[in-house]
């Protein structure tokens, strides 16, 4: 069975990126704001919208108690205003990893800077990330055939 993980992750990056977006908030303070019903979308053949929800939940066992987010929350403020946060452990550190290049779209370098990683530690996380994705699915038995 072949996988291309990469295109795997970059559709999870965008499935994630319109599932964990609130939208604006109504314009009358007193209503409630509606959520955006989303469609059910096929991109590649079995790669659904259900599908990569089952895949988003088997990419979180990495973070499971979502510290990588907080700690990816804080980097975002001004230096000033951040908490002094404990590091992240490796799984943790991957899925930080994955969230940055895939779901935020960003670039290796500025990933690898903002985490305070070296180029070559940045790239074996990044490596490693992407073969446990690449395992948990086959493990899980979620059938990706791109």
């Amino acid at each position: 069975m072949l996988i291309d993980i990469k295109g795997v992750l970059n559709l999870w990056g965008s499935f994630v990126r319109f599932t964990d977006c609130k939208g604006y908030p109504t314009m009358q303070a007193f209503m409630r704001e509606s959520p955006q019903e989303r469609e059910k979308q096929r991109y590649l053949p079995r790669l659904d919208d259900d599908t990569l929800a089952k895949v988003d939940r088997q990419i979180r066992k990495l973070d499971p108690a979502g510290k990588a987010k907080a700690y990816l929350a804080n980097l975002a403020k001004p230096n000033d205003k951040r908490e002094e946060l404990e590091s992240l452990e490796s799984d943790e550190l991957q899925f930080a990893i994955l969230y940055l290049r895939y779901v935020a779209g960003l670039e290796n370098k500025p990933i690898w800077q903002k985490l305070s990683l070296s180029k070559g530690a940045f790239e074996n996380e990044l490596r490693l990330a992407e073969r446990f994705v690449e395992g948990v699915l086959i493990g899980s038995e979620i059938r990706l055939f791109l």
